[in-house]
């Protein structure tokens, strides 16, 4: 069976027909005389498509949220991850409960005392040390900590604290460091037995988070739009005078000692590399998706997690 191939020619002085014969047989296609779409392209340069580009700052991460069940949360402040990487606790801040999330899933038997979260009045911060042992500070100005069970009564650290708003742990594990913002200090509290002292007194901001690196350094979030570096004696170092800042609440440190720090009135999370926390940050995470991040935390596969009381939410960053 025979068939006749119609081409039409576009051109700039309109359309032409060529006709051929062309003999071809039904079990094979013949595409010889299929004009070339260079040519046509030649001879009609008006048909060639202009091509767009669209630029993507390749520092910000487009954030998914984590793949497990938010669970109502109502305003997130508080946020820690325990060093194994499986158990995410989160201070549902607005529900004044904190949350256990195992590898994953919402443990809605932890702890076993109480139902549905841990009872605790407006849980602003939570730090992990390596036991396991949560240290939570919120409106009952002091520290209550909880074993890994979450079993109560709860150990309390007292120091005539006013409205706390930050815990941090060295890494030894011997100091815990908390935001006494109501009074404008930062105390020290000897681990295991208690006593308190003051670290740095009377400052001229109001501290709120709180970060720990690997020598002892301790760094804390201005209401004055700076992150403060203080040594492990309590001699004030030199501001970190990183631009841009608005309200930073929650800080955290990676192994590297790379900074992060959740600029919740610029609605993003911004990393800093370690040593040159003056420089502009190298990573923008969560812009035009994040209301009001507040606590921040890192696993060992340098994923980042984030409570955002504005969503009330948790995200997870890749």
């Amino acid at each position: 069976m025979k068939r006749i191939l119609i081409v039409f020619l576009f051109t700039g002085m309109g359309l032409n027909v060529l006709l051929l014969g062309i003999s071809c047989s039904n079990q094979t296609p013949n595409t010889a005389f299929i004009a070339p779409a260079q040519t046509v392209a030649a001879n009609n340069p008006a048909w060639t498509p202009t091509p767009t580009f669209t630029f993507t700052p390749t520092f910000t991460i487009t954030p998914t949220p984590i793949p497990y069940p938010i669970s109502g949360f109502n305003a997130p402040y508080a946020l820690a991850v325990n060093t194994k990487n499986n158990i995410i606790y989160v201070g549902d801040t607005g529900n004044n409960l904190i949350k256990q999330f195992v590898n994953g899933v919402y443990n809605t038997s932890w702890p076993p005392k109480t139902q549905n979260g841990l009872a605790y009045t407006s849980p602003k911060a939570i730090a992990v040390d390596s036991s396991g042992n949560l240290y939570v500070v919120g409106n009952g100005n002091a520290v209550l900590k909880y074993d890994s069970n979450g079993d109560l009564p709860a150990v309390q650290y007292t120091a005539s604290m006013s409205g706390p708003l930050g815990v941090a742990i060295n890494g030894a594990g011997t100091v815990l460091y908390v935001s006494d913002s109501g009074n404008q200090q930062i105390v020290s509290i000897s681990l295991p037995g208690g006593t308190s002292s003051i670290f740095k007194g009377s400052l001229s901001f109001t501290p709120y988070g709180l970060a720990v690196d690997s020598s002892g350094n301790l760094y804390v979030a201005g209401g004055d739009n700076f992150i403060h570096i203080y040594t492990s004696g309590g001699a004030n170092g030199t501001p970190a005078s990183i631009p841009g800042f608005n309200a930073p609440y929650g800080l955290v440190l990676d192994a590297s000692n790379d900074l992060f720090v959740s600029d919740t009135g610029n609605k993003q999370i911004e990393e800093f590399a370690a040593g040159n926390y003056s420089a502009s940050p190298v990573n923008i995470i969560g812009l035009g998706t994040l209301v009001n991040p507040e606590g921040i935390a890192l696993d060992s596969s340098a994923n980042v997690y984030v409570v955002d009381s504005g969503n009330s939410e948790l995200f997870q960053f890749p």
